[in-house]
């Protein structure tokens, strides 16, 4: 059985459980009381890895995205201002779309104690100039202990950043040993994970021994909403897509890298279709072979576009209302983090990627866990929307250095970029 349908079926058990111990026994059972202890162990291992994984990953990642922009040419240099604009961007929709779907149909918190503390947190909510102040540590050390992921992914990329501009030797080393740490800090993720259907089935009974049925209630609607979100950002990177000029014949090479995605839940799988579709967008070899596996591995935008609207949801599920300050620093933290989960296996993406949203927003964990455990549905969307917002940043990355290589008639053309990349 793979983990994916193993946690969903611990979920639904859990939910069944509690609320048959609500039924039949009553609210605050001593069975949910004996384990809760297990469930708080088993989130503390979770809580455990988060920060040094997130931290070795973004120090990595930046440090290699800074090293190949520097020394890649101007594509490269495009191609990485194109992801960054277009990452904002889908983080700011997608934090808009999910706000405007709660207007619509409200969120209602379920009243659970496993999110009291959080909650209680967030009572006077900090204004944007305290937030933005925050986001330089006095002590990095400092902001890892107390698990402040917001100054601490800051400081990585300025450190990550600062490892690309050293000589070739101490780059390699340093970069190695990051990667080192954070594929070791990934073994302990997977370990953690592999316990996920016990931790997330006590977590669940306990909740609905408490809720009831307003938790499965509260699970449907938080998938739904989250849903429709990564729907409009699959429409949003299909019109980028049709901005190629050749909007048919887009929509046709993008099908068989959707197909793919929707079927594996990887968007490394569907390089070999994405390149392949390019070609049948008659996009130059040479090109597509440096700029796909670049848009594979650090243009996320499906992650980026829902990352903040799962993190809201998920706050709002557990009666927490964040205020505009927090919410533009997690979208500024979901395109950081963005950079540092290339590669990352099942559920070690989502919670390397959503994790730091989440905490910014001031999210409780939990809300993560439960997420993890009905992200099938969401997850197909989203990476179809990765491989078809991979495609069209590669169209329109294309387009961007022809035109560049139009206005520098002085300059010699690349002989990788073709002048009829857009069809016109």
């Amino acid at each position: 059985m793979g983990r994916t349908t193993s946690i969903l079926l611990a979920l639904v058990a859990g939910l069944i459980s509690g609320i048959a111990l609500r039924v039949f026994i009553g609210h605050d059972t001593a069975v949910a009381g004996f384990l809760q202890p297990v469930g708080e162990l088993w989130l503390n291992a979770l809580r455990m890895t988060l920060v040094p994984l997130v931290f070795c990953l973004m120090t990595a990642g930046v440090a290699s995205l800074a090293d190949t922009a520097a020394g890649s040419g101007k594509q490269v240099g495009i191609a990485v201002a194109v992801f960054l604009t277009l990452l904002v961007a889908a983080s700011v929709v997608g934090a808009g779309t999910a706000e405007a779907l709660m207007t619509v149909w409200p969120v209602k918190p379920i009243d659970v104690a496993l999110a009291a503390h959080s909650a209680a947190g967030t009572a006077t909510p900090p204004n944007f100039v305290s937030v933005l102040v925050g986001l330089i540590p006095l002590n990095p050390v400092a902001a890892a202990a107390e698990a402040a992921m917001a100054p601490l992914i800051v400081f990585a990329a300025i450190f990550g950043i600062a490892i690309s501009r050293l000589p070739s030797a101490s780059r390699r080393l340093l970069v190695d040993f990051f990667k080192a740490s954070a594929d070791a800090m990934l073994i302990i993720v997977n370990w953690v994970l592999s316990a996920a259907p016990i931790g997330i089935f006590i977590l669940t009974l306990e909740a609905a021994a408490n809720v009831g049925v307003g938790l499965a209630l509260g699970l449907v609607q938080y998938v739904l909403l989250l849903s429709t979100v990564l729907a409009v950002g699959l429409i949003c990177a299909t019109l980028i897509g049709l901005s190629s000029g050749r909007p048919t014949r887009f929509l046709r090479a993008a099908l068989g890298p959707q197909a793919l995605a929707a079927s594996t839940q990887s968007s490394m799988a569907c390089l070999p279709s994405l390149m392949q579709a390019a070609e049948t967008l008659e996009l130059p070899g040479p090109f597509v072979a440096t700029i796909m596996p670049l848009a594979v591995t650090t243009f996320r935008f499906g992650n980026v576009f829902g990352g903040v609207a799962a993190g809201l949801i998920g706050a709002h599920l557990f009666g927490i209302h964040p205020g505009i300050s927090l919410i533009v620093l997690a979208i500024a933290i979901g395109v950081l983090t963005n950079v540092g989960v290339l590669g990352l296996p099942g559920q070690a993406v989502l919670f390397a990627a959503y994790g730091p949203i989440f905490a910014a927003l001031g999210t409780p964990i939990e809300a993560l866990t439960l997420l993890i455990a009905v992200f099938t549905l969401p997850d197909i969307l989203d990476t179809t929307c990765n491989v078809t917002a991979d495609l069209a940043a590669t169209v329109l990355i294309a387009r961007l250095a022809r035109l560049e290589t139009e206005r520098s008639p002085r300059m010699v053309k690349p002989a990788d970029v073709d002048t009829n990349v857009s069809g016109t």
